[in-house]
């Protein structure tokens, strides 16, 4: 923690007769000439640079400006970010940030926040009205946020609320690139959807950021790398009438597939063979409905689990991105090789729609177990040909599944995402976890439930080697997987691992 330096002749903080603390901006901030010319860039949509000071505006990918070195000399900055460092700080970990925050800083009586709030609620405020003719209210939100290694905030527009400029006030120390922790700007698709970063802003001591929130100001906060530094900053909204929002994007229709047909042999050089067991099958089914999940370790047999990873590692695939980014950033396999191949026809076949009937309880097949006591075997009271045409003549039986070949890298992850696609009312998940070797939770990757508009987690699983993770959902339940960190570059050999996630429906 800094020091707090006492006033001297030169100091920028000055004591009003009633004890008030009071800040000293550059000049630049109310030079006649330098107002009258940012607003009219503001105002015709182009950008401005002042060369004296640094300050920029940037229309580009959206509107936004970086006022350098705002607060003039170091005393009520330090003093400032010491009050700051004081605070209480309360974790935020969710889908989309892991940080630290304060409260509401709007009612703190420090004098150095006081004083800052007080410019940011007035004359700041009025500032921003004249320069960029936005109308605001008199609603300014003013929190801090402290951001230390493997913290972020993902991809994001601030719609909300009547939030119409969002700004940063940054206390950090000499902060280079590698940091990490930039304020990381995209552009957008003909959708509005963003695609890529464009613009990073690397925080920097004293430096005023702003920018107008629209329905593609999209933007994140890149995660932190270094250990050994705090990103420090005061940031909150500027608040007015909330601007029309487009409708919102609809992720196309997943591409369903029914259950094929493979070869007997097939099953049973792939599936561990406890798997297929009848009495086996029933008590993985008692536990299954009971908790509506089960890991199902050591899955598949060993020789085929290990050609399955070494398939995977290969140098000469190729791996697509998918988005958009404040959705999902992941890669899926395009050009599958012969090993996983075999293994996603396996896990698309009728059999094991079969064999996860039998082990969960769910209708994914027609020959599926009606009750606790049908085994799903030849030796039941019904025979297998009568149950089959009962089912076909008594209920609607449409079983599907949708899959894809991920790979997890340092920066990927999902956020989570109410899928309007996704009209089925059930679901059972399942997730065949590949190259976990060294896996450890500290580097995300992980996959957590929660009820819909809650953020208390119902369920995580984690990545474990040659297991197959079962989850039945409904359609009030979300998930999403945690952004993968910088710890994962400390996971040997590879600094990666896959999966093979399928989705199941009745």
């Amino acid at each position: 923690m800094s020091k707090r330096r006492p006033s001297g002749d030169n100091c920028s903080v000055r004591k009003k007769p009633s004890g008030d603390t009071v800040i000293e901006f550059s000049d630049y901030f109310h030079n006649s000439e330098f107002v009258t010319q940012i607003s009219q860039a503001f105002k015709q949509k182009t950008n401005y640079s002042h060369k004296e000071s640094g300050a920029e505006l940037d229309m580009n990918p959206f509107p936004h400006c970086v006022l350098s070195d705002l607060i003039k000399g170091h005393n009520f900055l330090d003093g400032l970010k010491d009050e700051l460092l004081d605070l209480v700080y309360f974790e935020k970990n969710n889908d989309l940030y892991k940080f630290s925050q304060s409260d509401d800083l709007k009612t703190a009586k420090t004098p150095y926040i006081s004083a800052l709030r007080k410019f940011l609620y007035g004359e700041c405020l009025e500032w921003l009205k004249g320069v960029t003719g936005i109308e605001l209210n008199d609603t300014v939100d003013m929190t801090c946020a402290r951001y230390d290694s493997t913290d972020i905030l993902l991809c994001h527009d601030d719609e909300l609320e009547g939030r119409r400029i969002a700004y940063i006030l940054y206390l950090v120390p000499s902060w280079r690139k590698q940091d990490g922790g930039a304020l990381e700007l995209f552009n957008t698709y003909d959708n509005g959807q963003p695609d890529a970063v464009v613009k990073s802003i690397v925080p920097a001591w004293n430096n005023f950021v702003f920018f107008e929130v629209t329905p593609v100001s999209f933007h994140q906060v890149a995660e932190v790398l270094t250990e050994d530094k705090t990103r420090l900053s005061i940031s909150g909204w500027f608040h007015g009438e909330s601007v029309p929002r487009p409708a919102r994007y609809i992720d196309p229709a997943p591409h369903l597939l029914s259950p094929g047909d493979v070869e007997e042999k097939l099953v049973y050089d792939w599936i561990n063979p406890k798997y297929l067991e009848a009495k086996v099958q029933v008590q993985i089914r008692e536990k299954f409905k009971a908790e509506s999940q089960i890991e199902l370790k050591d899955f598949l047999k060993e020789d085929k689990y290990e050609a399955l990873c070494e398939a995977l590692r290969g140098g000469d695939l190729e791996w697509r991105m998918r988005g958009p980014a404040n959705i999902r950033h992941y890669e899926v396999c395009a050009d599958l090789p012969p090993p996983v191949q075999q293994c996603l026809q396996l896990l698309q076949s009728e059999a094991v729609f079969l064999t996860l009937s039998n082990v969960t309880g769910l209708s994914l097949h027609a020959l599926a177990p009606e009750s606790d006591s049908d085994e799903g075997d030849s030796s039941d009271e019904m025979e297998a040909s009568e149950k089959l045409k009962r089912n076909k003549t008594e209920k609607v039986k449409n079983p599907r599944c949708r899959s894809e070949v991920c790979r997890w890298r340092h920066g990927s992850y999902t956020v989570v995402y109410d899928d309007r696609n996704d009209t089925s009312e059930f679901a059972l998940d399942a997730k065949l976890f590949i190259n976990t070797q060294n896996y450890d939770a500290a580097c995300g990757g992980y996959t957590s439930y929660i009820a819909k508009g809650e953020d208390e987690e119902l369920l995580t699983v984690y990545p474990a080697e040659n297991s197959l993770a079962l989850v039945y959902r409904d359609k009030e339940t979300l998930h999403f997987v945690k952004h993968v960190n910088s710890k994962v570059l400390d996971m040997r050999p590879h600094s990666q691992f896959h999966d093979i996630c399928v989705v199941y429906y009745e």
